[in-house]
């Protein structure tokens, strides 16, 4: 569960969810947790996304190799690097993206898609 800060795309309210999927854009669905309508709800690349709470939970189900809650866009298609894994979360967040995005262009994570 994250905690996404209040914004526009959020209706200036704070909301609690979980990210739901991920998009070529950059943009990202989340599904509320929060008993709140809409139900889900996108964030687009200029709006504030939680990564400094999502890396870590992130993490932490890919050295559980537990991939039943995270976004498909996120599931390892093959074994991450421990040095990675190790040593992703000891690095600044505009780093971590950078690092991800790598994974992502090396074929660690499945494609993007196009949203629509």
């Amino acid at each position: 569960m994250l905690v996404i800060q209040a914004q526009p795309a959020t209706s200036n309210e704070e909301r609690q969810a979980v990210l739901f999927s991920c998009f070529r854009d950059g943009s990202l669905l989340l599904e509320a947790k929060d008993g709140k309508k809409p139900a889900r709800f996108y964030l687009k690349p200029n709006d504030l996304f939680p990564w400094d709470q999502f890396l870590p939970k992130l993490l932490v189900n890919w050295q559980l190799s537990d991939f039943k809650d995270i976004p498909r866009e996120f599931c390892p298609q093959k074994r991450i690097p421990d040095f990675v894994l190790e040593g992703i979360l000891k690095e600044p967040l505009e780093t971590q993206l950078k690092i991800l995005a790598t994974l992502r262009a090396q074929g660690y994570f499945p494609p993007l898609k196009a949203r629509g």
